[in-house]
């Protein structure tokens, strides 16, 4: 049911454009599976808002929180620690003993300490499950071994899930109505723009293709450049980003700089306040970005394999602009910028 609720292929999807961590739609679906109808509807909002490029700190964290969950890693160490790989009780434990104690323990399981920190919020594996496991049973139990019953006990049925399904709270009970409106398996937001993500270690960038508000249908495209800084370790304040939209000046004079055809490029005035501002810089081994309001600003330096990315999309605008010039004849045209 969770699956008519969210698409797991869409949840990929969103995590791709949005460059977060990816993990295959199969184990998206299994852990969207395992949620609690609440956590789907949370999340459901988190990915509309991600892909309407509307989120807040607390989406981002809720879609990183359930891709870090689910990884495959987390799942067979609560297995071999005789615990639940359920993702809905993991968020519930996240959310009750926090991101640093929850992952901490996972990787130190099968500790019985970090077994016994996780215990009251993982339910044990059923006996048929554990029965599973390597070194359950002997091969060959012997002559004087009892065999099992032939018709199996209730609470060990062979079909049951790998895991004890928690039974709801008395004041919400599994027969009561849902409080939240089932959505479509395609929630009607907008694509989020083509662009690329660099993360550093204090801020991150965001550089997508946008158009610029004019009248000619053709020479419209050009690029956005969005910062963010860092909260904690892969997580950034996205909700207070400083943005800027390059100009039809600045466009090819960025492209420059990503292919060192020139140093570097620096422009002011931008924004309604005309107080924002940027820089692109050639350094070692990269280019480094900066943009910022007034005071406050972000650098990101954009090394090899992000940078390839990003010259891309500044090529691909540049072309769309001059949808009669080849890729050569752009580069020929940068080219004449260096002097």
């Amino acid at each position: 049911m969770n699956a008519s609720l969210l698409n797991p292929g869409w949840l990929h999807s969103v995590l791709r454009a949005r460059g977060l961590p990816l993990l295959p739609v199969e184990v998206l679906r299994e852990g969207v599976a395992q949620l609690r109808p609440e956590q789907v509807e949370t999340l459901r909002r988190a990915c509309m808002a991600l892909q309407s490029g509307t989120d807040s700190v607390a989406q981002m964290s809720c879609v990183a929180d359930f891709v870090r969950c689910c990884r495959p890693e987390h799942g067979e160490a609560l297995q071999a620690a005789g615990l639940a790989p359920d993702v809905g009780a993991l968020l519930a434990a996240l959310e009750a003993l926090g991101g640093q104690a929850l992952f901490g323990a996972l990787r130190a399981l099968p500790d019985s300490a970090a077994r016994e920190q996780l215990r009251p919020y993982l339910a044990p594996l059923a006996a048929a499950a554990l029965a599973g496991q390597d070194g359950g049973f002997d091969d060959d139990p012997g002559p004087d071994a009892e065999w099992p019953d032939a018709e199996p006990l209730a609470d060990e049925a062979p079909d049951g899930p790998p895991w004890q399904v928690m039974e709801p709270p008395p004041s919400s009970p599994a027969s009561a109505s849902p409080a939240y409106a089932p959505a479509p398996a395609t929630p009607p937001a907008r694509v989020l723009p083509r662009g690329h993500h660099v993360y550093g270690a204090k801020a991150a960038l965001r550089v997508e293709e946008d158009r610029w508000r004019t009248d000619d249908p053709v020479r419209c495209h050009t690029l956005r450049l969005e910062v963010a800084p860092a909260l904690a370790e892969r997580r950034y304040d996205w909700e207070h980003k400083i943005a800027v939209q390059l100009t039809a000046r600045e466009l090819p004079s960025f492209a420059a700089v990503l292919l060192n055809l020139l140093p570097q490029l620096q422009a002011q005035g931008h924004g309604f306040s005309n107080d924002k501002w940027f820089e692109v810089r050639r350094q070692a081994g990269s280019v480094l970005v900066r943009v910022g309001q007034g005071r406050r600003g972000c650098a990101v330096p954009v090394a090899a394999g992000d940078l390839y990315d990003v010259t891309l999309l500044a090529l691909d605008a540049l072309r769309a602009n001059a949808p009669q010039a080849d890729t050569a004849q752009v580069m020929a045209a940068l080219q004449a910028l260096a002097g």
